[in-house]
């Protein structure tokens, strides 16, 4: 019984996950922005890294890589290779470093911002010499990677909604389902037995 709800939990709280990354891919192909469209992708891959196992976070970064790669110019895979790892890590940070909240979402989702904003300049523009390359860097992607690190508290707390309606807390993942870790129930029956 219990075993069949978690799954059912765990099958709606990454559903509504996938909603979300479709939404915010929406809002990137949608063009309600003029020149640029934040990309509201990377700190959904940040929110979901801080409350998800290091493989699925790898996996569901990947997953966020490849959309941003059909939402905008970059070649397919390019942004997957950089978001898989850098989800793991987050979900090892917050596992071993750091707490979950906001502050921490938002130094999380700024760095990653940078290091792909970097990247995309780098390996698109920079290194071909393409014409114009500065004003695409000031007009588009700067303002496009600065408003998801804006915007990541927002995103944040949508990720901690589906969390909190179907998802369990970081800190009982390792806890067995129904109860205390193995070595409370043991310590509890000696306590019992000597009553």
């Amino acid at each position: 019984m219990f075993g069949r709800r978690a799954k059912a939990r765990g099958f709606l709280r990454w559903l509504c996950y996938g909603l979300l990354l479709l939404l915010f891919y929406t809002v990137m192909v949608g063009g309600f922005f003029r020149y640029w469209q934040p990309v509201l992708i990377l700190p959904l891959a940040v929110a979901v890294a801080m409350r998800e196992g290091e493989l699925a976070s790898g996996i569901f970064g990947a997953m966020c890589g490849f959309a941003l790669d059909m939402a905008g110019t970059n070649l397919f895979g390019m942004s997957a290779v950089w978001l898989l790892p850098g989800c793991a890590a987050v979900s090892l940070l917050v596992t071993h470093l750091v707490r979950v909240n906001v502050v921490n979402h938002l130094w999380m989702s700024t760095v990653l911002c940078f290091i792909l904003a970097f990247m995309e300049y780098i390996f698109k523009y920079f290194i071909w010499q393409v014409p114009g390359s500065a004003y695409i860097l000031t007009g588009y992607i700067i303002p496009s990677y600065a408003s998801a690190a804006v915007f990541s508290p927002v995103v944040y707390a949508l990720a901690g909604l589906v969390n909190a309606r179907f998802g369990q807390a970081r800190e009982n993942l390792s806890a067995e389902p129904g109860g205390a870790p193995e070595e409370n129930t043991d310590s509890e029956k000696q306590n019992k037995s000597r009553k």
